[in-house]
């Protein structure tokens, strides 16, 4: 099932719209034309049409219900799209971000070399040819292997598609990740590994903007999470997907990034070293994670520009793909923060 959010045209209020066949459903739409029966399944229907996480966290209760309302709807009218702007599809209570990638790791710290400490880069090059294997200090510490680490990152900033980056003054390193991201819709805690895969509802595109000057400096040098080097910027795109299209396939999904309609990177969902279900379970040990969160993999290898060498410059124009989930674009101003 794919699903966006729209506000509607001429007012302040907002619809869930479905993708059938095709065509997009708004939620309103069907229930405006088809009239109240009275049922609790009606009424709950109504309640969430507009609220993404609603629907999704009673899809199993409130689905039958809108695919009867909605075949109704069809005897009566063709058109059951009502006009209206594309919006953020929810806005997350919480944000983690993970890294469970371990290739993103090694290339990403072979690109921190390059672009802070240039004249180290040829003799790492020596040894990685020499040896045929990454240079030690590229691997993630053992604690990355144990358990799934996560930062928390700033909700308030999440933008969605189209919508303009604007970089802060400082960022001098200018770089995005391309990440798959999971929207929790089950409240748990304490999880087992097969309980968090099933509190993800569904999947988006997911960009987490970055400036790599400042992330060198707030993690290497200090041990600590990145903050400044992060939380002016995240994007999710409009379409989410749920979770039951995306993880029978998941492995074979390929993504892209395209920069000024350039393809500079393409990657694979096949190469999470912790699994989906672990990493949100681990998330839930001694805490609730509750329905409403919003949680990324970390990037996918080769798909930020400390990987591709290929960075942001103001004025350009980045477009990330997931295949079967969609696309998610973002101007960068030509003006800094």
């Amino acid at each position: 099932m794919k699903l966006k959010k729209i506000k509607i045209k001429n007012q302040q209020n907002y619809t869930l719209c479905l993708l059938s066949e095709d065509q997009w459903i708004s939620f309103r739409a069907v229930l405006d034309t088809v009239p109240d029966d009275g049922t609790k399944e009606r009424a709950e229907l109504e309640k969430a049409s507009d609220d993404l996480i609603t629907f999704l966290k009673n899809r199993e209760f409130l689905e039958p219900k809108l695919n009867e309302l909605i075949k109704e709807a069809k005897e009566v009218t063709t058109n059951l799209l009502i006009a209206g702007e594309d919006v953020l599809p929810f806005r997350p209570l919480l944000y983690r971000d993970f890294m469970l990638c371990e290739a993103h790791i090694i290339n990403s710290g072979r690109g921190f070399i390059k672009y802070t400490m240039p004249k180290v880069l040829p003799f790492l090059k020596v040894y990685e040819t020499l040896f045929s294997k990454p240079f030690p200090s590229f691997f993630p510490k053992k604690a990355w292997y144990d358990n799934p680490v996560y930062y928390k990152g700033n909700v308030m900033s999440f933008i969605g598609d189209g919508e303009t980056v604007t970089y802060p003054q400082y960022a001098t390193l200018k770089d995005y990740e391309l990440e798959l991201g999971m929207i929790i819709t089950k409240d748990i805690v304490n999880a087992t590994e097969e309980e968090g895969l099933s509190a993800i509802g569904a999947f988006c595109v997911f960009n987490d903007f970055s400036a790599r000057n400042v992330q060198f400096d707030e993690m290497k040098k200090t041990g600590f999470g990145p903050c400044k080097a992060k939380d002016f910027a995240s994007a999710i795109s409009t379409v989410v997907v749920t979770a039951d299209e995306v993880l029978p396939v998941i492995d074979s999904l390929k993504t892209r990034v395209i920069i000024n309609d350039k393809i500079v990177a393409e990657g694979q969902l096949d190469s999470f070293y912790h699994s989906l279900g672990k990493a949100v379970a681990y998330a839930s040990k001694g805490e609730s994670v509750y329905a409403g969160e919003f949680m990324g993999t970390g990037t996918i290898p080769n798909c930020c520009g400390m990987e591709n060498d290929t960075l942001l410059e103001c004025g350009d124009i980045i477009r990330i793909e997931i295949d079967k989930i969609g696309s998610l674009t973002n101007p960068i101003n030509t003006k800094l923060l």
